[in-house]
Order: C-alpha cells, then structure tokens, then sequence
C-alpha cells in the first residue's frame, strides 16, 4: 500500500501528507525550503505545519535567528496511533449508552467496497459462530479480497469456527477451496455444471450476508433469527444435492 494512503487513513489530509513528506526527505529545513519541495504556498506551508506540530508530528526550534522544521521519527506515528485508541477507549463505555438511550440496533446493515466486505468478515470472527454457512462466487470473492482474505482465515481456524461452502467447480476451487479443507476447518461441495453467482452469501449467528461482487463491491447483512434460519434450510437443501 502506497504511503499517502496510509497517511491519509491515518487521518492526514493531502495538503498534510505533502508537507510532511517533503519535511521528512529534507530533515531540518526552513518553511521555504518545504514549501518549494511540497509544491506550495509558504504561507499554506506555515498553516500545514503548525497543524501537523498540534498532531505532534513535527518540532521547530530556532538556530542562528531562523526557524527550521523536522519530523519527528516515524516510529512516532504507532505512538500516536494507541494514544488515540486508548483515547477512545476511555469514552467507549459513554458511547455505548448514548446508542442505547437513542437507536435500535439495526435489522439491515449496508456495506460498500473492499472494507465494507472486511467488516463483514470481521463479524463473524466477533460473533464467533460454531459454523458459518456459504455459497456462491468463491473463486471472484478471493479474487476481489485477496489481501485480506487470507487473514480471515487464519482468524476463522484460530477461533475454531468451522465452515460448510457450496461453490462453482473450478480448477482454482479444486485447488484452494477444496484442497485445502482440512488445514482451513472446512467441508466443500460443488453446484452443478452451468451454475453461475455473482454473488456470495454468508449465513452466520442469525445474520445472513449478502455480497455482490460486480463492478460495485456491495454487501448486505440481515439480522434476524427467522430469516437465518430459512437461509440454513435452504442451504441444507443445496448442500445435500451437491457434488462432493
């Protein structure tokens, strides 16, 4: 992942990350020296940097009359990042009772994109099912979530939930899906020859998720233990008429 997208994940914005980035490769450097190397106004750059000083990712200090700038080390960042968690942490407990006091939990979730599609997955290691149900699109789906993917599955073996899927036959399904059943707690079928999904379904801890794999990455969750149910049966129903 390229490091502009993780600062900006990070929480910095773009004008941000050029200055930064620009006092990083210089080290000790005067606000004119930054603003040529970031491509900005200096007077921008003096805003930039006083923001990014409040974030406490740069320091100043004076030297013959002038002021320069530096990043602090980048090991830094990891710092700041727990700070924050911590920071939240402290006030999850309050957060938690206003949700209560003011909504109801949800029956239909929306998830778009890759990290939407990551959520999802990382509710079911949450909830911790016994087994999780699936069928559909495998091979599109580890196409699309390959670089995360192979994370869900070592979380998924380590808290010991199994999974049943049902999914096209393919040479990549033989190989990755079926022929690694064992190692990834994990029991196979196929459709017959001629089905095609463009979409995988997830039935898990009374929810049911829903992902459309298309050009736009959708994902749908449905909580609610009568509709999960109705899912499972009907998955029981594939599973018993599907290829071994």
């Amino acid at each position: 992942m390229e490091k502009e997208t993780v600062l900006k994940k990070f929480g910095l914005t773009e004008k941000e990350i050029k200055v930064f980035l620009a006092n990083l490769e210089l080290g000790q450097a005067t606000v004119n020296e930054i603003a040529n190397k970031s491509n900005t106004f200096r007077t921008y750059s003096y805003d930039i940097l006083k923001s990014l000083m409040e974030k406490g990712l740069v320091r100043y200090f004076i030297k013959s009359g002038v002021k320069y700038f530096e990043t602090v080390e980048p090991e830094k960042l990891i710092n700041i990042l727990h700070e924050k968690e911590d920071q939240i942490k402290s006030i999850l407990p309050e957060l938690k009772l206003l949700r209560a006091k003011t909504t109801e939990k949800p029956k239909v979730e929306f998830y778009e994109g890759k990290e939407g599609v990551k959520t999802i997955h990382e509710d079911i290691i949450k909830t911790k099912p016994k087994e999780v149900l699936v069928y559909g699109n495998t091979e599109k789906h580890y196409e699309v979530m390959q670089w995360y993917f192979p994370r869900y599955l070592k979380e998924r073996v380590k808290n010991k939930i199994k999974a049943r899927v049902i999914t096209e036959e393919t040479k990549f399904t033989k190989e990755k899906i079926k022929g690694l059943e064992k190692k990834e707690l994990r029991r196979t079928r196929f459709f017959p020859k001629g089905f095609t999904f463009p979409t995988l379904k997830y039935i898990y801890s009374n929810k049911v998720a829903m992902i459309s794999l298309g050009k736009n990455i959708v994902g749908i969750v449905t909580e609610n233990k009568d509709v999960a149910e109705a899912e499972a049966m009907a998955f029981e129903l594939l599973w018993k008429g599907a290829k071994q």
